[in-house]
């Protein structure tokens, strides 16, 4: 497709890439003041005499896909047109490239940086898992950066609902990545994606693809039954546990390998010192603790499954500093279980527990702005952590119901504080 300056209501501004498939487009919608990702299919891969209706199915489980996942590691898929004339998706701008540039030996991450994009990748898919879906395509190009920290998984298009028949090929998939069960063209799994990451994961810490194939039947032969050269043979400074996580990843027999994400996760939670708990309790456990909040009482089932989806569950020890301040943030906390300490200028000035926010000048500004106070954990916390910009997601009822929760919260802890003050003058 050549191209043009609008597609829709959407101006191109830009090519940001070209597959075989599709052709990716900056797009901007003025009625929003928005940039998006504008994925253009090329009307050839629909019309392929031989696949083209498998390319089409894989079209349409993209498109079923619209405002279905919403998660802080999963790129964001808004709108979808499905025509003769074009067919495109519309998804979230993610601008910090892809993973692709970091699998050579001359541009390698830090050991760390590479533990916590794997750890995060795991919390998405698990997330996805949760929801249905198989990714079945998990490569560098398809893992995107969106902050110094963030990462995000796109191209959900091969991805595969483990709730209906398996119509689409087995394959399906970048060959350099793809587990022996794809490549016997066996029935899939979430365990397909565990084997892709672990590819990827192996490419990040060595700079080096776990086979060294002539060809394509070559690389499949290899896939199936030869086992990839040790990491640390290739890079000398890696810990042994790290590699031990990346062979798992890779074991050939399903009963050898990680059975699920949270194995996988929790592996590499212990090694990178992240918190366990994203991965050990389950959507429904989360959405029954919420419910027990005064903050979300008036809050329907749909929309404390809305919260639940935009924020990410953490649990941290006691003596953890959880904001520091006068340094610069623009997240907020919401406290599930446990107490947290607020001091400023080391002077103790409030207790906060189950219910209440950490961080709300964050929420109101919608800026990175200062924190005007230290919060430590007294015990063990659970805490919901949440990106202003993700509450935009929120329907409006949903985001009416937070705000008038929010301003109530506020409005009893000022209130609390005059009378502490009225008792000091006393």
């Amino acid at each position: 497709m050549n191209d043009v300056a609008r597609i829709g209501k959407y101006q191109l501004l830009r090519r940001l890439g070209q597959g075989a498939s599709s052709v990716v487009y900056l797009a901007y919608d003025a009625s929003l003041e928005k940039e998006f990702a504008l994925k253009v299919i090329k009307q050839e891969f629909l019309d392929d005499p031989r696949r083209g209706k498998q390319n089409r199915k894989l079209l349409l489980n993209e498109a079923a896909l619209t405002g279905k996942l919403v998660h802080p590691h999963i790129v964001a898929t808004y709108d979808a047109v499905i025509s003769d004339e074009v067919s495109y998706i519309v998804m979230e701008y993610v601008p910090g490239g892809t993973l692709e540039k970091h699998i050579r030996p001359d541009h390698l991450l830090p050991l760390d940086r590479v533990v916590e994009y794997m750890y995060k990748c795991c919390r998405a898919l698990n997330y996805a898992q949760f929801n249905g879906i198989i990714h079945r395509d998990i490569k560098p190009s398809n893992l995107l950066l969106s902050n110094p920290d963030g990462i995000k998984i796109s191209d959900l298009g091969a991805s595969l609902r483990m709730d209906v028949d398996q119509t689409l090929d087995g394959n399906v998939g970048s060959p350099n990545y793809m587990s022996p069960e794809q490549v016997l063209g066996q029935t899939l799994t979430h365990q397909t994606d565990i084997y892709s990451l672990g590819v990827v994961m192996y490419r990040l810490l060595t700079g080096h693809s776990p086979y060294n194939a002539k060809n394509l039947a070559h690389l499949y032969q290899q896939i199936m039954y030869e086992s990839p050269v040790p990491p640390t043979k290739l890079r000398i400074d890696l810990p042994l546990q790290l590699e031990r996580i990346v062979m798992s990843a890779l074991k050939k027999n399903l009963q050898e390998r990680f059975a699920t994400w949270r194995d996988f996760g929790n592996e590499l939670a212990a090694l990178g010192h992240f918190e366990k708990g994203e991965l050990e309790v389950n959507e429904t456990e989360k959405f029954t603790t919420l419910r027990k909040l005064s903050l979300f009482q008036d809050f329907t089932d749909i929309e404390l499954w809305e919260i639940l989806r935009v924020g990410e569950w953490q649990k941290q020890p006691a003596k953890t500093e959880l904001v520091r301040e006068d340094e610069m943030g623009e997240v907020f906390f919401i406290i599930v279980e446990g107490s947290v300490s607020v001091t400023r200028y080391t002077r103790l000035i409030d207790v906060l527990s189950s219910g209440d926010c950490i961080g709300e000048i964050a929420y109101m500004s919608r800026n990175q702005m200062p924190h005007s106070a230290t919060v430590v954990s007294s015990t063990e916390v659970t805490l919901v952590k949440i990106q202003p910009s993700q509450l935009d997601r929120l329907s409006e009822l949903c985001q009416l119901h937070f705000n008038q929760a929010f301003m109530q919260m506020l409005a009893r802890r000022l209130r609390l504080a005059d009378d502490r003050f009225a008792q000091m003058l006393g």
